[in-house]
């Protein structure tokens, strides 16, 4: 077990013991000469300046770098743990439009620096104290002794959606390996309280959050290549949303049917799924993504007028609703998302104008904060929508360059895997001889490996994504 680094500041951020614990854990490694950053950087698939500056805490680690850290350095889960408080930070700073503040004296809601949280420096390099930590180790408390009092509060309901929509809105950052044993924990404290007693409308806010849970399972479950998984949390989440009589929620479960049929190589079942979702909840940020479902699959298919009638369609449904409190929720649709689907619509239609100037302002969108990388995935596709068209163009170059940069936004998972073998399949067939396409190869490769090593079916399974 690591030694812990307790901040001489108590208020010193967690982003500030990050830094410094992989930085002791590098120097430290039993090695001669020592371990430089820029050797470190390549046994982690990042460059030296990255490593520098992740441990001069000026830049967010992203989930492919700190898994990458875990397998070279002896750090036995520390930094994974730690990584969720790390997140909430840096999306603290991101709202206030601020970089990280010397001595973390910016201080997020609802998480204590480290010095607060620990009563002595070894739980700092306890994985079970931290992961309680991330998780809301009081809230937990606090619901299990509601729950043996068999009288569940306005309070407790409360803090159950206070909890769901946090998990909501960790999707857009966090990685599927640290959010689903969170969400499995959160069902089964719901699953508690339902035998207790509960009035009908207490009964149905349980079955709500059980529903938006389930939902978000499956989603990240498929993410993580686990389709028997998803399917059965997708089931889950539609009995739910019919028990609370919850028309979105029963929507969102046709829109992941939809997407597992795309996945699959089913057009036409997956067009029938998303009309049958649409009719469940057509005015809903649901309705809104499976319109845009429709659109990627018109688009696929080859079908221009289908595939812009849809995306007007989806337009059409968002202008309709409230812009989302919180945009990061991943069941909440925002206008940018909408430029991100478009994107991928163009690029697959071979519109390039269009595809690349969705795409352009998708990355824009994506980094405008210095520093903070805001939606990984949606910058990840449209640096390989960039990639896929500018390898049409024949600029095999700045193909591979953009795909490298992809692959180094911290946010590839089984689920978007496709994208980047679409891409490297199309440089190797037709550049396979360059430099440049080499390294992006021998980069995704790694990578793939890293991601699917988990995967029952083993790295050689064919990729899935979701477009």
């Amino acid at each position: 077990m690591p030694r812990p680094l307790k901040p001489t500041n108590p208020y010193a951020s967690w982003t500030a013991l990050f830094s410094a614990t992989i930085q002791r854990l590098r120097q430290e490694l039993p090695e001669q000469p020592a371990v430089t950053q820029a050797e470190f950087g390549r046994r982690v698939y990042a460059s030296g300046s990255k490593v520098s500056a992740i441990e001069r805490g000026q830049v967010r680690p992203d989930a492919a770098f700190v898994e990458a850290c875990e397998r070279e350095l002896p750090a036995g889960g520390i930094l994974r743990a730690m990584l969720p408080l790390v997140i909430r930070e840096w999306e603290y700073w991101a709202r206030l439009g601020a970089t990280p503040p010397t001595g973390g004296l910016l201080r997020p809601e609802g998480i204590a620096p480290p010095g607060e949280v620990a009563a002595t420096p070894a739980e700092l390099a306890d994985v079970a104290f931290l992961e309680a930590a991330a998780d809301g180790a009081v809230e937990a408390v606090e619901l299990a002794r509601e729950a043996e009092a068999s009288d569940i509060g306005a309070g407790t309901l409360e803090n159950i959606e206070l909890a769901v929509d946090r998990l909501r809105r960790s999707y857009a950052s966090a990685p599927p390996a640290l959010l689903i044993p969170r969400v499995q924990a959160r069902l089964r404290g719901l699953r508690r309280l339902h035998t207790g007693r509960l009035n009908l409308a207490q009964r149905r806010q349980l079955l709500v959050a059980g529903g938006w849970l389930a939902t978000l399972l499956a989603t990240l479950e498929f993410d993580a290549g686990d389709q028997p998984a998803a399917e059965d949390s997708r089931d889950a989440a539609l009995q739910l949303g019919k028990a609370a009589g919850h028309q979105e929620i029963m929507a969102w479960s046709f829109e992941l049917l939809a997407w597992f049929a795309l996945v699959n190589h089913q057009p036409r079942q997956a067009l029938d799924l998303a009309q049958q979702g649409l009719t469940l909840a057509p005015n809903t940020s649901a309705g809104v993504q499976l319109a845009m479902q429709q659109a990627r699959v018109w688009a696929r298919l080859g079908q221009r007028r289908e595939t812009e009638q849809a995306l007007r369609a989806g337009a059409t449904a968002l202008a309709r609703l409230p812009p989302p409190a919180h945009p990061e929720d991943h069941f909440a649709f925002d206008a940018p998302k909408l430029m991100f689907y478009a994107a991928m619509c163009f690029t697959w239609l071979h519109q390039t104008e269009q595809a690349e100037d969705h795409a352009r302002q998708v990355i824009a969108q994506s980094t405008e904060v210095p520093g903070v990388l805001r939606w990984p995935t949606r910058y990840a596709v449209a640096q390989v929508d960039l990639a896929l068209l500018a390898a049409q163009r024949g600029q095999p170059d700045e193909a591979a360059l953009r795909g490298t940069s992809a692959l180094d936004s911290g946010r590839v998972v089984t689920s978007t895997l496709g994208w980047f073998a679409e891409l490297d399949d199309l440089l190797i067939r037709h550049h396979g001889a360059m430099p440049e396409v080499q390294d992006f190869h021998e980069h995704y490769r790694a990578v793939r490996h890293s991601v699917t090593r988990r995967d029952p079916a083993g790295d050689e399974a064919e990729p899935r994504s979701r477009p």
